[in-house]
């Protein structure tokens, strides 16, 4: 592949990028909007739940997929999905069909993300791609910032319709970039089978598990919850015997069996689990410790992107710089680092002002940002190039049912905290509205942040234990021809695509 093919795969796989981070930021803000004019409040978390769902189960699907009939098919199929979910979201008239669709777009935008990081790696070679990351990452940025505003603003003076509305051009021109970038994509694909049962089995044990996952507070309410977490273990236990049994698995064995890529996968869970666990409850944190509104508190959540954003650019950075020799000394640190700060959240939990909470909120995410660059890298380096879309889908798969598992886990402590303080008058809303008669908010949040500490110390123990190896050579007309790519990049116009 020469520069211009090169600067076009990456221009392709950025849109992509934006197009699955936009969908993430777009519809928080919208979500009251949706839930007012649909007339349907109690069921509005189903929105985030029915595209969690489809899009966590899907991931490890196009993985495999991608190794099958390769990447650039794949990827124009999940696209294509994930416009169909969109459009079917802007034509919803009530909220159930909303919920539909939205799950419609899952099953597209769960294979975005990882086959975005599986084409990465079939042309760019690992000690490079930390240059790359400060693009990919000024995309997470821009839809981080402006994704929660535009959303606010477009639903309420265009209609909650137009957030989807808005995916069709923008993923029409991802289409015919990628349609047209990835023609000269490197084919690493071999003949494989793709195992319908295991990917069945695999589905429900996932589904049952996050379903289970996102009843958190009524944990403590009786049995029903139990026997959904009874069938989830039965699906788990029968999709293992399905991987020792089947000729050709959905997850390679090799694959589990290789301990950089468990150690790797593992550590970034950890990381994605603390990330995600605390962020999810930091708006109530704000509303009930500092007395700000949802607005605000909102605001306030915003530049904590950065922070991971800040981190990510660093460490790949810092794999670029050492031409892939050394890249454990950043994430160890950022670990380290995150754990300390978690633990002294957890010992003085409201004795930081705003800006202080935020500037060490803000340096903890950045301590996980420098797991996921290399987390990935060492995956894909740990497996054969036919096996890197499969390895990659499954380290998100894991990655995205751990995060959501620390979340629920968050939760049912919280839901305790709680408990504990309201006594049987609580009815399991928490809410700014319930909670905000307690005195002394902030301590009903230590255990959360005790818990971030613990996940992040997990995680740092289990990357303490990764063997630093070089990774994959350098091909130098490779690197040249990335060089080359690059450097029109940072003020060039990136609409001067090669035409065939």
């Amino acid at each position: 592949m020469d520069p211009k093919d090169i600067r076009s795969v990456i221009i392709g796989l950025m849109m992509v990028m934006l197009l699955a981070a936009l969908d993430q930021t777009i519809v928080s803000t919208a979500l009251p909007t949706i839930g007012r004019e649909l007339h349907d409040i109690e069921h509005l978390p189903w929105m985030v739940t029915a595209y969690l769902l489809s899009s966590t189960v899907v991931t490890p699907l196009y993985g495999k997929l991608a190794d099958i009939i390769g990447r650039r098919t794949t990827l124009l199929i999940a696209i294509g999905v994930f416009l169909a979910g969109s459009a079917l979201c802007g034509m919803a008239g009530n909220l159930y069909f909303l919920i539909f669709a939205r799950a419609v777009q899952g099953l597209g935008g769960g294979g975005l993300m990882s086959l975005v990081q599986t084409v990465i790696a079939d042309v760019v070679t690992p000690a490079e791609r930390g240059r790359l990351q400060g693009y990919f990452a000024a995309v997470f940025t821009a839809s981080s910032l402006g994704g929660p505003v535009l959303g606010g603003v477009m639903s309420e003076y265009l209609g909650w319709a137009s957030i989807f509305w808005i995916n069709i051009p923008v993923g029409f021109l991802a289409l015919w970039i990628v349609y047209r970038g990835l023609m000269k994509l490197p084919r690493f694909e071999r003949p494989h089978k793709l195992d319908w049962l295991g990917a069945a089995l695999m589905a429900i044990a996932a589904v049952t598990l996050l379903l289970a996952l996102e009843t958190r507070g009524s944990l403590l309410a009786g049995a029903p919850v139990w026997a959904v977490y009874a069938v989830s273990i039965v699906f788990w236990l029968l999709f293992g015997l399905r991987l020792r049994l089947a000729e050709e698995p959905l997850i390679p064995t090799e694959i589990l069996k290789n301990g950089d890529v468990l150690r790797a996968t593992l550590m970034s869970t950890m990381a994605m689990g603390a990330l995600m666990g605390v962020g999810i409850y930091n708006p109530l944190y704000l509303q009930l410790t500092f007395g700000l509104s949802a607005t605000v508190a909102g605001l306030c959540l915003a530049p904590l992107s950065l922070g991971v954003v800040t981190g990510a650019i660093a460490s790949g950075r810092m794999m670029s710089m050492s031409k892939g020799q050394k890249y454990k000394t950043l994430p160890l640190v950022g670990l380290a680092i995150g754990t300390m700060i978690y633990a002294g959240l957890a010992v003085f939990p409201h004795s930081l002002p705003l800006w202080g909470y935020l500037g060490v909120l803000i340096v903890a995410n950045a301590a996980v940002g420098t797991t996921f660059p290399v987390s990935i890298q060492i995956v894909q380096g740990a497996v054969e190039r036919h096996q890197v879309g499969t390895a990659t889908g499954v380290m998100n798969f894991f990655r995205s049912l751990g995060g959501a598992l620390v979340v629920a886990v968050f939760g049912v402590v919280l839901f305790g905290e709680v408990y504990a303080v309201m006594g049987t008058g609580f009815t399991g809303d928490l809410s700014v509205q319930v909670l905000d008669g307690i005195e002394n908010p902030a301590l009903l949040f230590r255990p959360i942040f005790i818990g971030a500490a613990i996940v992040m110390g997990v995680g740092l123990a289990v990357f303490w234990t990764v063997t630093e190896k070089p990774l994959r050579a350098q091909d130098q007309p490779v690197t040249q021809a990335v060089e080359a790519a690059v450097e029109p990049l940072e003020g060039a116009d990136l609409s001067d695509t090669p035409k065939r």
